[in-house]
């Protein structure tokens, strides 16, 4: 018999929504799944208590064991959760927050997908809507850094393992430090995209919680004494105090800080006594007041399954050129499988002999898949034209196989071009450094670079190409009318083809970080990649100039002025600027360099 424990902490909770959320956890499972549901509520008002009690017991048939009990005083988030994780004995505990509720079927797909994971893992986060969290995940593995007290499921002997949530931190980061505790003693933590719950934790878009922001505050200050040690404390205590003296965006905000900062000071030396350290596989970042890695696009809306749809999802195919690489193929695959999107297929085209199709196989039970093989080398436009002419899907998006899409991508594009009526739309993506181990055959990631975050605009895109492939989804009616690639293009051919697909049709930005595409970390071969592109530039512009388009006065001064304004910044990252400089002294070297940099960075932007 599959046993799960479910375990709330109520605080003054809105009682119609508690209600749904119970209602969510008693839906029918497919299987026999024996659930038991602990409430701890952390309120002062008995009555509450009992009207919680028969909420719960509206479910009974639902539930093996029902345990609702009142604290003595408001324990916090971590410690009430201890408390209610305590009384039950189930393998797996459900964390969840009592403004939840539970997409339909989801427990018992969640249970299964904890049975089926390997050993070593300690706990599986629920994804978020309206709202994904937007802390980075592994697009292939879906390993996340650590899971959100928001909604996750948690192995209880890994749980107990590590001591539960620390009763220090009273709220807000809490789930945090439980993570990375568990990540320091070798456990992993795995994201569950296609598992959701309904968080209605924001009432807008952007809204500033002020309890949220000190205990945030105060929680950080603790985490960088445990995890990283003196320098990350003072960098922390120093942020405090340009906050403290930043103008006031809300009433009581420098009083909240100074009370955040005070009461890390009285925990101080508990946090510094604890302290965990880096391991090989367990290293902790600090990025201001947040934690890790984050992608753009915090309020990009979903909609709940349990909302009513009045259109059937629509065909997508995504399609793959590759040529005799499996490790990248695999993990292109695999985030293809990890896809939100419902009606979803992928074709493969090999471009030379059939080596990768036990590969493509291997992805059957996983995804819609198709595999052809040109046979001999026909480039890299004449595989795409390929895989085009194979394509079903009504809206298509090219992946190179050393590409790798977050698991939302397609349903993010999807959403937008519906919602837009446009005939294509982009998100942001992450340009990844990625250093290159040819002996182990395995490759690691140095940098991310949000490297273009233009709107749509057409003479910026007959300019410079910011529209990396992977990035587009568009529709199937764009190459019925103005065909493939130019075949004899080995390089920019897609910047040749969204030059061509919007002469007509404008596409939409949508500014959330959906995928990720590789360039080289090293200096030498970034800059043979550059070399081709640089070459192929004179050729990509003369076939532009064969292309005829009627507009307006009125619209080519609209283009203009917005095309003006887009050029008013330009990214440059650190690690470009050493390649740009060669180690040589800025200072001296600075009137020698003015043109070629100015060349250089003109060039930079036609990456992709």
């Amino acid at each position: 018999m599959r046993e799960v424990d479910v375990c709330i902490v109520a605080y003054r909770p809105d009682l119609a929504l508690l209600g749904r959320l119970l209602a969510s956890l008693a839906e029918p499972a497919a299987a026999p799944l024996a659930r038991n549901l602990f409430i701890q509520d952390n309120g002062d008002d008995p009555a509450t208590t009992e009207a919680i009690e028969a909420l719960a017991h509206a479910h009974r048939d639902a539930f093996a064991r029902i345990d609702v009990r009142r604290s003595a005083a408001n324990l916090g988030y971590g410690r009430g959760h201890n408390a209610a994780l305590a009384r039950g004995s189930a393998p797996f505990a459900l964390v969840l927050n009592q403004d939840c509720v539970l997409e339909p079927g989801v427990l018992a797909r969640l249970v299964d997908a904890a049975l089926a994971s390997p050993a070593d893992v300690a706990a599986w986060e629920l994804r978020q809507i309206p709202y994904e969290h937007p802390k980075a995940y592994d697009p292939v593995t879906l390993e996340t850094p650590w899971v959100s007290g928001a909604a996750f499921l948690v192995r209880r002997t890994a749980f107990e393992a590590v001591g539960g949530f620390d009763p220090r931190l009273f709220m807000y980061g809490e789930d945090v430090d439980l993570s990375w505790r568990l990540r320091a003693a070798g456990w992993r933590l795995l994201y569950q995209p296609k598992l959701a719950v309904l968080h209605q934790t924001y009432r807008e878009a952007g809204e500033v919680k002020p309890l949220q922001v000190f205990g945030g505050v105060q929680t950080n200050l603790c985490l960088r004494a445990r995890y990283g040690g003196l320098l990350r404390t003072l960098q922390g205590l120093a942020m405090l105090a340009a906050e403290i003296g930043a103008p006031r965006t809300f009433r009581g905000r420098r009083r909240g800080l100074v009370r955040a900062g005070l009461g890390f000071l009285a925990r101080w030396p508990a946090f510094v006594r604890t302290r965990v350290r880096p391991t090989p596989a367990f290293r902790p970042q600090f990025i201001g007041w947040g934690y890790e890695t984050r992608r753009d696009g915090a309020f990009h809306r979903f909609a709940s399954a349990r909302e009513e749809r009045t259109r059937p999802a629509p065909r997508v195919s995504i399609l793959i050129r590759t040529m005799n690489r499996p490790q990248r193929l695999r993990e292109a695959l695999q985030s293809c499988a990890n896809q939100t999107w419902p009606n979803l297929e992928v074709v493969v085209i090999e471009d030379g002999p059939e080596r990768s199709r036990a590969l493509v196989e291997s992805f059957r039970d996983r995804l819609d898949v198709r595999y052809r093989a040109t046979g001999q080398r026909a480039g890299r436009a004449r595989a795409g034209n390929r895989a085009l002419a194979e394509a079903s899907g009504e809206w298509l998006n090219f992946l190179d196989d050393d590409d790798v899409l977050f698991a939302d991508h397609v349903e993010v594009l999807v959403e937008s071009v519906l919602a837009h009526g446009a005939a294509g739309a982009y998100g942001l993506a992450w340009e990844t450094h990625t250093a290159i181990d040819p002996e182990r055959n395995a490759c690691e990631e140095v940098m991310h670079v949000t490297r273009h975050r233009q709107a749509f605009d057409r003479i910026a895109l007959w300019h410079h190409n910011y529209l990396p492939i992977q990035a587009v989804l568009f529709h199937r009616r764009l190459y019925e009318r103005h065909g493939g690639f130019a075949e004899d293009m080995d390089q920019l051919e897609d910047w040749n083809l969204w030059t061509r697909y919007t002469l007509d049709d404008d596409f939409v930005l949508v500014e959330k970080t959906t995928s990720k595409y590789r360039v080289p970390a090293e200096a030498s071969l970034a800059a043979e990649r550059q070399a081709l592109l640089d070459r192929a530039y004179a050729d990509a512009l003369e076939r532009q100039r064969a292309m005829r388009v009627t507009f307006s006065p009125r619209e080519i001064s609209a283009m203009a002025d917005a095309y003006a304004r887009s050029e008013t910044v330009v990214m440059v990252t650190r690690g470009d600027l050493r390649r740009l400089v060669g180690g040589r002294p800025l200072i001296a070297r600075l009137a020698a360099w003015r043109q070629p940099a100015q060349e250089w960075m003109r060039r930079r932007r036609l990456l992709r």
